[in-house]
């Protein structure tokens, strides 16, 4: 039986958000470490009008183009989760 570490799911949930941003918005990569920009301006937009919270482009920066090896709070995972469905 496979057990996923904490981070691999992290991997799940940043493609399961990248999915759902794509639903009806666009961007030049469906790899979310890939945006930039107007992409990730256009997700934090999206993000606030489906939870009515957002996150920091710095953050963004931090836990979504970087090899950062450490989780977001749960508070931001439990929101990331909501975006998602």
């Amino acid at each position: 039986m496979s057990k996923f570490t904490d981070i691999e799911i992290f991997e799940i949930l940043k493609k399961a958000i990248a999915n759902r941003f794509l639903e009806e918005n666009s961007a030049q990569s469906t790899n979310i470490s890939d945006w930039k920009g107007q992409e990730i301006v256009v997700f934090q937009e999206d993000l606030f009008n489906r939870t009515k919270s957002t996150v920091s482009e710095k953050w963004f920066y931090t836990y979504f183009k970087s090899d950062f090896k450490k989780l977001p709070r749960i508070d931001m995972l439990n929101l990331l989760s909501q975006y998602c469905g």
